[in-house]
């Protein structure tokens, strides 16, 4: 080969190497505030008029922002019993006005719920009584803005970080009082290190209602969400989000007393169990981010939830339908998909099948929470199902499960 024809060739691989695609760096930013209430705001859970007396631990707005360069995505997590479409659209809004750093389209945050029923009555129905709303429009507008700046203070914060993650057995103490064994026991964690290995934040995917503590209880507390939040904040710094799975169908901790000492064993066990994990974590490939988001009509055969609409207890319209969404993203070979309510662990397994990289995280109560997404077959004779009858009178009906997933098999590619 002569002299000018290596010269070409080293040309020509080197603009062959320049072409090529290399994966982004990524960039993470985390954040956390409270958001108590106030004594005398009704709490969410249980029943009416359950006021509240003082705050035991905490409730928290936490936000994790993840950046390759291109357009980031925003994951919010909120100590409530759950956070309707109508507040969740005001949140991204605000987020997106409010984050400077980076661009967010407010589409691109997704806001989930902790589930904790010993936190503000956010939707509705736990007020003095069955035809007053408990919500307080003072308490909703300091969380909206509290839950916007912390994306926008996480963006702030955005750094090069890895990420890694890790599977582990989530706490016997987590059970199907529907039906016995049908559960989803993976506790999945992700972690992001910054350059020099120190944690940034913590995602923690597990499926348990945080109801250890019962309607006596007037403190507001994130339950057993606090006690492992705790735990993993003693053990290693950075922000820790909890990530709630599917929970519906009905899988509730088990209680043999309703103290604050057993939510905190709970919490310390988790948070022991996704540590000791931790230790065995292997690396998420890539960094690219994708997203997708289908807002679709979910069918409702609910006439009571209609009822609650027009009165003005569920400010959202509802009527035989009810407007909601879903949403899919991912970060490298990490993917997460929302279920806006308590989904059955059938719908969990179903998501996780149409996602084909390592680790899969199902988010229940994201982007909506529109009460108990159950098997079509709940519906056909209740009372032979343990505690059928309450969960489908919370329901917005057989064709709520279908729908959901008709909606994410449309946008998980």
């Amino acid at each position: 080969m002569s002299y000018y024809s290596r010269i070409v060739l080293c040309v020509l691989m080197v603009a062959t190497l320049l072409a090529l695609p290399a994966f982004a760096e990524l960039r993470v930013g985390a954040a956390s505030t409270a958001i108590n209430p106030e004594k005398g705001t009704f709490l969410g859970g249980y029943g009416q008029n359950r006021q509240c007396t003082g705050v035991h631990d905490n409730l928290y707005a936490k936000a994790v922002v993840f950046d390759d360069g291109k357009l980031p995505v925003a994951l919010v997590i909120l100590d409530s019993v759950g956070t309707q479409y109508d507040t969740i659209q005001l949140v991204r809004e605000r987020a997106s006005e409010l984050t400077k750093a980076v661009s967010i389209p407010p589409e691109r945050i997704i806001v989930c719920s902790t589930h904790t029923h010993c936190s503000p009555d956010n939707i509705g129905i736990y007020g003095p009584d069955q035809m007053t709303s408990g919500r307080d429009p003072e308490y909703i507008r300091g969380m909206v803005e509290a839950a916007a700046t912390q994306v926008a203070k996480a963006a702030a914060l955005l750094r090069p970080a890895t990420l890694s993650w890790a599977k582990a057995r989530g706490g016997e103490w987590a059970v199907n009082d529907c039906e016995p064994g049908d559960l989803i026991e993976d506790l999945t964690i992700i972690q992001c290190l910054d350059a020099k290995g120190t944690s940034i934040a913590t995602l923690t995917n597990f499926a348990c209602h945080p109801t250890v503590l019962d309607g006596d209880t007037t403190e507001a507390s994130s339950d057993w969400v606090g006690a492992f939040y705790a735990s993993m904040a003693d053990a290693m710094p950075g922000e820790h989000l909890f990530l709630q799975g599917g929970i519906g169908g009905w899988i509730q901790p088990e209680t043999p007393e309703r103290t604050f000492k057993l939510a905190k064993e709970y919490g310390d066990d988790l948070a022991q169990r996704s540590l000791a994990a931790l230790k065995n974590d292997v690396p998420v490939k890539g960094t690219d981010i994708r997203f997708a988001h289908k807002v679709f009509n979910m069918p409702n055969a609910n006439e009571g939830f209609a009822q609650l609409s027009a009165m003005g207890i569920m400010p959202r319209g509802i009527t035989d339908g009810i407007e909601t969404e879903v949403a899919w993203f991912s970060v490298g070979t990490a993917q997460f998909a929302t279920h806006p309510g308590e989904t059955a662990p059938i719908f969990t397994r179903a998501t996780e099948a149409l996602m084909d990289t390592e680790p899969k995280l199902v988010l229940g109560l994201g982007l909506d929470e529109l009460g108990y997404i159950l098997k079509p077959g709940y519906f056909i004779d209740p009372k032979a199902i343990p505690h059928a009858e309450y969960l489908t009178a919370t329901s917005p009906g057989p064709e709520s499960g279908p729908s959901m997933m008709k909606a994410l098999e449309s946008i998980i590619p």
